[in-house]
């Protein structure tokens, strides 16, 4: 038979492991739900600019708006070539539908307006309702894109313009929680 004190040790010992056990789920509890809401790791912001005889720029991130609200749980790539006067965008976005995750992904291609040694900017994309705009900052390395109401359709309703920044996935996350 055991000690009055050992047996009082092995109670205090039993109480700190349910204690340990108990922090240690909460914690994971804790972690399940922040990736719950950004179930995916996001890329760095990159951006690269070659030189030579067809220069090419290249950037990949998140975009954000301006106001600070996450476009949904996205990753972008961006390429413009200088001699095919042209910017492909590829973006994949988690899209919930019945709470289960879609990874859908999507092709645009913007006409080069102008390419300097400050910036390209690119011919806006006019769709039914929606007029996209996309510019390259290439002294500030920023990558710019603006969606506003395409007037030019009276059926459209008119919405508040929104300017989203191409940055680090990582500030997604941290404004999402």
């Amino acid at each position: 038979m055991l000690s009055t004190a050992v047996h009082r040790y092995v109670r205090y010992l039993e109480c700190a492991t349910v204690a340990g056990l108990l922090l240690f789920g909460l914690l994971t509890y804790y972690e399940l739900n922040q990736l719950r809401k950004v179930p995916v790791a996001l890329p760095n912001y990159e951006f690269e600019m070659s030189a030579g005889t067809d220069p090419i720029v290249r950037t990949r991130g998140t975009w954000i708006s301006g106001t600070g609200i996450p476009a949904p749980v996205q990753t972008t790539t961006i390429e413009c070539k200088k001699f095919t006067v042209r910017c492909a965008e590829s973006s994949a976005a988690i899209v919930f539908i019945e709470g289960k995750g879609l990874l859908e992904s999507k092709l645009t291609e913007f006409e080069i307006d102008r390419w300097t040694d400050k910036q390209i900017v690119a011919k806006p994309l006019v769709d039914r309702c929606t007029v996209r705009t996309l510019s390259i900052d290439l002294t500030e390395k920023r990558a710019l894109s603006r969606l506003s109401t395409n007037h030019e359709d009276t059926r459209c309703e008119d919405v508040p313009d929104k300017s989203y920044e191409l940055v680090a996935g990582y500030k997604v996350r941290e404004q999402g929680r």
